[in-house]
């Protein structure tokens, strides 16, 4: 076990299927967002799945034991995360789940084009533009604010990683969920389930899961 940590980094128990993930003590870890939107993502057992913006790689991982996925990818442009997420993959000898250390701006055409059942994607939740200041800590900058990429980047690639009739589970701020779903309908990805996670703490978050080539309609849900 020891082995498979760096210096700086913990082992946190996923308290499922006794699950664990390897984290840094001083960088980004994932929240409680990252839980429910693996516990939102609704795929049949054997389905394929690609984590965008995978970080930690807490999604996937939970999501592939909670459906019992096939060939799970992961996508993580920060190196030190993909690796990190790596070795959680080894230590939890999870074998058919893998990480493309790589942008996520144009990695269907590496990794495969209409070839998925499902997207998730946990983004930045800060717009470009709208921040003043950044955090000083590189890698929780990127995670919360679109700097290395921006919404409408992740929309495009989640439509081009689909399978006509796949679906893209993605979270967000409730301030967000207008450009969502103008930029679902904008790639072909028509909004069909939304979630609402209220918040004691101002706004609340919203999941929302889009089909590719779905017909209109919304189901909104609280539970």
């Amino acid at each position: 076990m020891m082995e498979d940590l760096l210096p700086g980094e913990r082992l946190d128990d996923l308290q499922f299927n006794n699950l664990y993930i390897i984290q840094k003590q001083d960088g980004y870890c994932f929240t409680s967002d990252s839980v429910s939107l693996a516990n939102f993502v609704d795929c049949k057992k054997g389905s394929s799945l690609v984590d965008l913006c995978s970080g930690s790689g807490v999604i996937g991982i939970l999501a592939s034991a909670k459906r019992g996925l096939g060939n799970v990818v992961l996508v993580e442009i920060q190196k030190t995360y993909a690796e990190m997420s790596e070795r959680s993959i080894r230590y939890n000898r999870l074998d058919n789940i893998k990480v493309v250390n790589a942008p996520l701006q144009g990695v269907s055409s590496s990794i495969g084009v209409g070839k998925y059942d499902a997207v998730v994607c946990n983004p930045p939740y800060k717009k470009s533009g709208t921040y003043s200041k950044l955090n000083d800590n590189e890698s929780i900058a990127l995670a919360r604010h679109e700097i290395a990429v921006t919404l409408d980047e992740i929309f495009a690639e989640a439509s081009k990683l689909l399978k006509f009739g796949g679906d893209f589970f993605v979270v967000n701020k409730e301030e967000r969920l207008s450009d969502m779903i103008v930029l679902g309908r904008k790639y072909n990805l028509e909004p069909k389930v939304l979630k609402i996670l209220p918040s004691a703490k101002g706004a609340s978050t919203v999941m929302l899961k889009c089909r590719k080539g779905g017909s209109s309609g919304i189901v909104i849900s609280r539970n």
